[in-house]
């Protein structure tokens, strides 16, 4: 029984290590572009032109926090004898897997809009979701706005998955149960997205993520759900309000939706 609980124990120390180094890289890098705008522009408030500069360039520091870990990661990996690549479950997902994959997605971001319009109700997710991050700076320019859809939608649900299903719930299953090892990893992955309107549902997607990667261990699934469903954020009705009868209705369909594709993922895998 001790030598579980150590296991299990040493399983999630190594988990926060992966995660606990991209976010210190992205506070690095966010550091090094505050402090060089700081640097070159002595025109205006030194806080003001750090946060512009981290608001409008958001992008940069998400690039350079994925490109700086995965040194840190491979180094670490070299260390305890498991290359960073040998880690990951990469190969092609057929059609037959892809595809429900896509309504996977959908059917999650119905539920996360539903969740939303739940959620202005409720005064600590209300104002949480009034402090989620605010990309209007971003998004001011077209090579912004081109940054942010590469970021946004494929770069970082690509590095998401690789971080929090290739090596967090990969190294959590060789501590806890399978079923344990999902929802650990889904709690990591919901507490990394810091505002408490964020991180639950982000709990939710991670559960769905990690089974997903357990039934088919297979990366490239996870990410074609992730990138879909960030790129569906484009056309969400974040700004209505649902109707109690629309809640009701999206929240069976989203339902519905995802158990369904998911049964599917699970049979067409085990073909």
């Amino acid at each position: 029984m001790s030598t579980s609980f150590g296991r299990a124990l040493r399983t999630l120390f190594v988990s926060l290590i992966y995660v606990s180094a991209y976010f210190l890289m992205q506070n690095i890098a966010a550091m090094v572009l505050g402090l060089t705008a700081m640097y070159f522009d002595r025109s205006a408030n030194p806080i003001t032109v750090f946060d512009r500069a981290v608001s409008q360039n958001i992008y940069l520091c998400v690039i350079g926090s994925m490109l700086a870990v995965f040194a840190v990661y491979a180094a670490f990996g070299v260390l305890r004898e498991r290359p960073l690549f040998g880690e990951l479950r990469l190969s092609r997902a057929s059609e037959a897997v892809a595809v429900p994959a896509v309504f996977v997605a959908i059917g999650c971001r119905i539920a996360v809009e539903v969740y939303t319009a739940v959620a202005k109700n409720i005064p600590v997710l209300r104002n949480s979701l009034e402090q989620s991050n605010d990309y209007t700076a971003a998004l001011s320019t077209p090579f912004g706005f081109a940054m942010f859809v590469l970021t946004i939608v494929f770069l970082g649900p690509i590095f998401e998955e690789i971080l929090f299903r290739g090596l967090v719930q990969t190294e959590l299953m060789r501590g806890f149960p399978p079923a344990m090892a999902i929802i650990v990893g889904a709690l990591i992955f919901g507490a990394g997205h810091g505002m408490l309107f964020q991180s639950l549902f982000a709990f939710f997607v991670g559960l769905v993520l990690g089974w997903v990667y357990y039934v088919t261990n297979n990366l490239f699934v996870t990410m074609i759900i992730h990138i879909v469903f960030n790129a569906s954020s484009f056309v969400t009705v974040f700004s209505l309000t649902l109707a109690p009868w629309a809640m009701i209705l999206f929240g069976v369909l989203s339902a519905v939706l995802v158990i369904s594709s998911c049964v599917l993922i699970y049979l067409r895998s085990r073909a």
